[in-house]
């Protein structure tokens, strides 16, 4: 077993049961479209260990649906919902930076944009019918439209990145708010929204929701520091070099990004690690399976995922 807490280790189980017929659901959904003949969702064979690797936070989501006393047949449409949202995301980074990954690709187009849009175009559709599906006639339809809020919630923070929309270096304190909360913190809890729309005054789920924006300012965070030379060539406004300058009164282009100074370093990772651990906890206190011994693990797998293995020392 990945994990020791075996009560966890079932549910994990369990939830990736679900993902595989959410994945199945979904390639009939798109073998639906007349062009599919052109078109190829992907399904990966992988087996649970090469899963909570690679897609970790979905299995989360699922289990988390799964302990809020969701039945499995509407988790796997919810399961298929965070799968389309996943490449939402994925072809808008496509576009971004060049490159071709993702679960939904199309044939024949030479256009990496023009494909990334069209494959856009398609999760969009799919996950509207699908929203549709779960809606009942009583709801006022409005799943789609607040989803539709929260991404342009997250668009606009990723927006307020770029440097040169500042004279100065904006305090580390607007950059939690108006950039990690958006682009670390609602990106990660964005996988519940429909459900939370959709189950009315399920209290678990409000509360795992809260727990999940913690974990995701916290990664946000760790990026940040991993990322903060590159984020500096790339003009990007990065908290962990807020942070530095504020402690040290010192102009961004004059950081030795290589030689950081280590109380600042321990100081910025116990934080970041104390915001995880705090996230952890909401979910441990309303129900979910996690002890501190698991937080540590996937803490400490995260890091490794992120080429952050030197700084594991700092997770006790």
């Amino acid at each position: 077993m990945i994990i020791g807490n075996l009560k966890l280790g079932k549910n994990l189980i369990q939830s990736f049961d679900i993902l595989k017929k959410s994945q199945l659901a979904l390639k009939k959904d798109v073998a639906e479209y007349k062009f599919y003949g052109q078109m190829e969702c992907r399904i990966s064979q992988e087996n649970f260990l090469s899963s909570f690797k690679k897609n970790f936070f979905t299995l989360l989501m699922l289990s988390l649906l799964k302990e809020s006393g969701i039945k499995n047949e509407k988790i796997i449409s919810y399961g298929k919902i965070i799968i389309l949202l996943r490449q939402i995301v994925t072809s808008v980074d496509n576009i971004l930076d060049d490159e071709r990954k993702g679960i939904i690709f199309i044939e024949g187009m030479d256009n990496l944009i023009v494909e990334s849009s069209l494959i856009n175009l398609v999760a969009q559709d799919l996950l509207t019918k699908e929203i549709t599906k779960l809606e009942s006639d009583r709801m006022e339809k409005k799943a789609s439209r607040i989803l539709l809020e929260k991404i342009y919630s997250i668009a606009k923070g990723e927006s307020l990145r770029r440097r040169s929309l500042y004279e100065k270096y904006p305090h580390k304190e607007y950059i939690i708010e108006n950039i990690h909360g958006p682009i670390g913190g609602e990106l990660l809890e964005i996988s519940l929204t429909v459900p939370m729309v959709l189950e009315e005054n399920n209290l678990k789920l409000n509360a795992f929701r809260e727990g999940l924006f913690k974990i995701g300012m916290s990664l946000q965070a760790l990026d940040d520091f991993f990322d903060m030379e590159e984020d500096y060539e790339k003009n990007n406004i990065n908290l962990s070099t807020g942070d530095y300058i504020e402690k040290y009164n010192i102009s961004e282009e004059k950081i030795d990004f290589k030689n950081l100074e280590k109380e600042f370093v321990e100081s910025y990772m116990n934080k970041v690690i104390n915001e995880a651990y705090e996230g952890f906890d909401i979910l441990k206190s309303n129900g979910f399976p996690l002890s501190e011994k698991d937080g540590k693990y996937i803490l400490r797998k995260l890091f490794i995922i992120r080429g952050l293995e030197d700084y594991i020392e700092y997770i006790k």
